[in-house]
Parts: structure tokens; sequence; C-alpha cells
């Protein structure tokens, strides 16, 4: 049997062994509880962006009261808009993006795209909005098209290849016949079937993928059977478009008076009148268009008679340089200021397309005279403008040679003039 006095003695040691054991060993640190969350805090912003749209039948001062700006804001923005916006080409749709401050509710800034290439910006840190019109960024690219006529420039145009939309189309065609050729061909009367055409273009390529037509850079266009060439070149500071010999396009008289125009009677020493039932002398060409379709003058000269002419109805007559005159009748009415003795120049607005005197409908009979004498406006020689400089002639082959190799790249229409300037004259071996 054990010794119960061992046990006690041995249990003692054990406990105080226990206790050497545990304040040999190495206290651990408690770190104290995290203390309690706060609630979160949401600072106010300095200022909140709102916007706008213009509703069908609201004016820009109607848009303006209903958004959330200081009365004086909205009459100096409302002014600061109408030096650079017609309020009449305002339309639905247009949106205002602003930033108003939190703190003093004033407009801090404010912004509306005018059109796709223009944006009116308003800054008011200053403590009043000072408004600035900047222009989209954009890129050039270039795009040729080509095609044929079937029945008109116009719907050429629209149906040539090129994948570019209808807007751009319909810019080309304008600058082609009111521009560039304004002087030598007039595309309502001397277009035939089958003519080819090339055109190589810049495109202003906006940051959202929309895009413009820019600048025309060089033209080939068959007209007629005859091969019409444009190219722009710029020296001493000035763009003008040349042919491919270096003579300017530009001649001193428009072959045509009117814009967007179509052929309804052509010059004639003898047609049948269809209001005095009687052959007679038809000394002009008329042109068919709406009413109210503007005129211009086609050469600088003098207004000899602004006023009624009898038959002619409301009749325009303007004295030119070397002899000459040109008419325009049936008019519906003058442009601001046309009265006798006045100066007009080329391209000048005269007046809009009616059908007063014996006119059976609305057009434009015009006539050209030489030294008294009327005659067809398509045979008249004009005098043209000045032709590349000598000393620029290189730079320009180079840049004609550069576009023509920019189109023939893209390909088109082979023209009937280009093949025979080719061919070999007969009884020459090529």
């Amino acid at each position: 049997m054990a010794n119960p006095y061992r046990l006690l003695a041995l249990g003692v040691l054990g406990a105080f062994g226990v206790g050497l054991a545990s304040l040999a060993a190495p206290r651990r640190h408690q770190a104290p509880p995290p203390p309690p969350l706060l609630p979160a805090a949401h600072a106010k912003p300095a200022e909140v962006v709102l916007s706008a749209t213009l509703r069908p039948g609201e004016t820009l001062s109607q848009l303006l009261a209903r958004m959330t700006l200081r009365a004086e804001e909205a009459r100096a923005l409302l002014e600061q808009l109408q030096a650079v916006q017609d309020p009449r080409r305002v339309r639905a749709g247009l949106k205002v993006d602003y930033r108003v401050s939190t703190r003093t509710g004033a407009a801090r800034r404010v912004e509306l795209q005018l059109d796709p290439d223009h944006t009116f910006r308003a800054d008011g840190r200053t403590g009043r909005l000072v408004g600035r019109v900047e222009e989209v960024p954009v890129r050039a690219d270039t795009v040729v098209l080509a095609g044929a006529v079937k029945s008109s420039l116009y719907r050429a145009m629209l149906a040539a290849e090129g994948g570019v939309p209808r807007a751009e189309r319909e810019r080309i065609v304008d600058l082609l016949a009111d521009k560039i050729f304004a002087w030598k061909v007039d595309f309502s009367r001397e277009l035939q079937r089958g003519d080819g055409f090339r055109v190589l273009y810049e495109r202003m390529v906006r940051p959202d993928g929309s895009a413009r037509a820019g600048r025309i850079l060089a033209v080939q266009f068959e007209v007629g059977g005859r091969l019409q060439e444009a190219y722009l070149f710029a020296h001493a500071g000035a763009e003008d478009y040349y042919d491919r010999d270096g003579e300017s396009l530009k001649r001193a008289f428009l072959r045509a008076p009117l814009e967007f125009r179509r052929i309804s009677s052509a010059y004639s020493t003898g047609r049948f009148h269809p209001i005095l039932r009687r052959v007679r002398a038809h000394h002009g060409i008329d042109y068919a268009a709406s009413s109210g379709t503007p005129i211009r003058a086609v050469g600088d000269g003098l207004v000899r008679k602004a006023g009624w002419g009898g038959g002619y109805g409301n009749v325009v007559e303007i004295w030119h340089k070397r002899g000459y005159a040109s008419r325009y009748a049936h008019l519906r009415g003058f442009a601001p200021g046309v009265r006798q003795g006045m100066r007009v120049r080329q391209g000048q607005v005269i007046g809009y397309v009616g059908s007063t005197g014996l006119s059976t409908g609305p057009h434009l009979h015009y006539e050209f005279h030489a030294n008294g004498r009327p005659v067809n406006p398509s045979s008249v020689r004009f005098l043209s403008g000045d032709p590349v400089p000598a000393g620029a002639r290189a730079a320009f082959r180079g840049v004609v040679e550069q576009r023509v190799a920019a189109m023939d790249r893209v390909g088109g229409p082979v023209f009937a003039a280009a093949r025979d300037s080719a061919a070999p004259p007969s009884g020459r071996r090529g």
C-alpha cells in the first residue's frame, strides 16, 4: 500500500512545477477590441449635371426659361447664342447640358451642339457666363466617287460607287456644278448618257465616326465626249482650280444663271410661242425652276434696267465689259437693292424665278448679247483667269500626277477622250 504522505508530497511538487512552467512561458499580447464603426459620411457634390431638350414648337428662349438657371444667366446665354446661331434654324431635339453649383445655384458650365461641326460652350466659373464656339476636331481622309451619267448629274452622283452618305454626294454635286465647273460646263444641257466621271475629295471624319465632304481635290469628267479636268492647287497663299495644262477654270461669265437648274426650252431663232400662237425668234434659254429660285448675275457689271419689261415681265438687264450684256426675264421679284445704276458682282443674286409677262409657268428666260446682238451663251469664248505661274508649274504637275494616281488605284470609268488622246495617230504603228 502506498504511503499517503509520499503521494501528498508528489502532488505538491507537481503543482509547484506547473506554476514554475507557467511563469517561464512568454505571455501573449491581447489586442484591444476595435472601436465601434462610425456612420458613413456622404459629402455633398460641388455641382450637379443637368440637361434639357428643345421640344417641338418651343423656342430657344422658352427652353432657357425652364432650365434651372438664374434669370440674368439665361438672358446672357440667349444673347450670346443669338450672336452665333439664328434662332429660326434651331430644331426640336437640340440638347443642352449644363452644370449648376450646389452651394450658390450659379451655372458653372453650359454646352450645346449647334450642328455636327460646332459646339457652343459657356464657362461661368468666373462669376458670369462667357461662351465661345468650338469646332469639332476632325481628321482628313480621301474618297473617290466614280460612275456614269444615265439621266442627270444629281442622279449619277447618288448612284456613284464610293460608299458615302447621300448628304456628302449632294454637296459634291453643288461644288461641281456651281463652284468648280460653273464657268465651263452647264450640266443641265451638256451632259450625255454614258458620260463618266471620277471625283477625288477630302472627307472630314469626326470623333463619333460621322463625316462631311470637304474640298474636292481632283475631277475627271467626260461631258458630251470631251474630257473636263479640274485640280485644286495652292500657291501664293490661295487655292484655285486648274485644268491639266495649268489654265484657270474661272471665266468672266458663268455658264448658267441658276443653281439646281433644268432646261425646258433651248436657244433657237424660231420657236412656236405658246401664248402668241405663232413662230417667233427665241434668242435665249429658258430654265424651268420653281417660283422663288434665286437668279445670279453671270458676270460683273452695271444694272441697266430693273423693272417692268412688257412681255418679258419683271426683267433685269446688265451691261458687262467688252460689249457684252445679259437679260433675265419673267422674274417674280428683284433682290433687295437691285436697281438701275447698281453694280453687281458675278454670282450675286439679282432676282427670283417667276411667271410674269408672257409666260405659261415659272421659269427664267435668259439672254446673252454681244455688241447689241443676241448670241447663244454657250458659243461665246469667255476671258479666263490667271494660269499657274511658270515658277509653280513643276509643283503643279507633281500634284496632278499624285491625284490621278490616287484615282487610278480606285478605278472607275474609262474615258473616251482619254483613250483617243492615248491612241497613236493613224498611219503610225504603236
